[in-house]
């Protein structure tokens, strides 16, 4: 396939606290592998977004990521263009893309440049992977909800690679942005108790709006005791921590009962406890860590959402328009119990 030159809107980060539109933007090349999409809808990742935004970097190192940067990771929207080698979406399709490593304009660092009025993925921009990346919609998933369907695939990633919930089994999720609610719609997909803590009561009501009946506000205090009171005394087969922070991991290993399981799917600047293998130890206990998701997962997901078996309601909070992206951003960062999360409409 001929070399493809084509600028595009995006939304940039030109430096800490500052989000805006800019028109002019070199999208990466095409190739036989490649899928061009028109993006309709992309959807704010508020954790790992937010700590670009803020400078709080992800990765080894002073340089993982830098400004100017283009952010997001899940654009959806319709196929443009194929290579010749693509069989697994056609023009027409509506698709839902992913990560970009490289390839892209030389005057932005990639991370991810999902919020693009165009995405290509292609070998040039995904190694190894390329229009892979882009996963048909269902149809029953609706447009403007698809992009959750990669942070759902996030939550599959680890329920069903590390948590394993069995019917029957009781699992603590802490921590209720939107890949905490999937894994406790996940778990509780897959037969398990499910009981969820966070700090926002409105989070709170937005999980039980999707199903999960058992909350509990996170208000500072140890929860193990709360946590207890619902079960009737029997600690969790396993906990979920989604926030990122380390009190409570901590407070994981100690509500966690013995031979049992801790995930941990945050994004973790600070070091861990320098008794963490003592408390492991000491209970027989299992950590496991997962991050990212796959086209495999994301795939499986959207299934999972198209049956009904997981759904979205109040996750996205609002539907915005590009321009507005530094109102947006400073918005969704400074009113956490506003917001679950926002998605630009193009």
């Amino acid at each position: 396939m001929p070399s493809l030159t084509r600028l595009t809107r995006a939304i940039a980060f030109p430096r800490p606290r500052r989000a805006e539109l800019h028109h002019d933007v070199r999208l990466p090349e095409m190739d036989d592998d490649g899928v061009l999409m028109r993006t309709e809808f992309s959807t704010i990742s508020r954790g790992t977004e937010l700590d670009l935004y803020t400078g709080q970097m992800h990765g080894r190192g002073a340089d993982a990521q830098w400004y100017p940067m283009l952010p997001g990771y899940m654009p959806v929207g319709i196929v443009e263009a194929v290579g010749a080698r693509v069989q697994h979406v056609a023009v027409g399709d509506r698709v839902v893309g992913s990560n970009l490593f490289s390839g892209f304009d030389e005057r932005y660092c990639p991370a991810w440049a999902g919020h693009t009025q165009q995405v290509v993925l292609s070998g040039h921009s995904h190694a190894r992977l390329g229009g892979r990346r882009a996963v048909r919609v269902p149809a029953e998933v609706a447009p403007d909800q698809a992009g959750l369907g990669m942070l759902a695939g996030v939550a599959w990633h680890g329920v069903r690679e590390k948590v394993k919930p069995s019917a029957g089994d009781t699992v603590l999720v802490i921590g209720q942005g939107v890949i905490g609610n999937f894994a406790g719609q996940l778990c509780r997909a897959l037969g398990a108790r499910v009981i969820v803590v966070d700090k926002h009561p409105e989070r709170l009501a937005i999980a039980r709006a999707n199903g999960v009946a058992d909350t509990l506000v996170y208000d500072g205090r140890p929860i193990k005791n709360a946590v207890l009171e619902l079960t009737g005394g029997e600690a969790p087969h396993a906990v979920i921590e989604t926030t990122g922070e380390m009190e409570p991991v901590r407070q994981a290993l100690d509500i966690v009962r013995d031979h049992g399981r801790v995930q941990v799917q945050g994004m973790y600047m600070d070091p861990a406890p320098p008794d963490l293998l003592r408390s492991l130890l000491s209970k027989s206990l299992s950590l496991t860590a997962t991050i990212a998701e796959s086209p495999e997962y994301t795939a499986e997901a959207l299934g999972l959402m198209a049956a009904g078996k997981i759904t979205t309601a109040g996750m996205i909070s609002q539907l915005a328009d590009p321009h507005d992206a530094g109102m947006v951003y400073d918005e969704l960062y400074r009113f956490p119990d506003r917001y679950l999360t926002c998605a630009f409409q193009w």
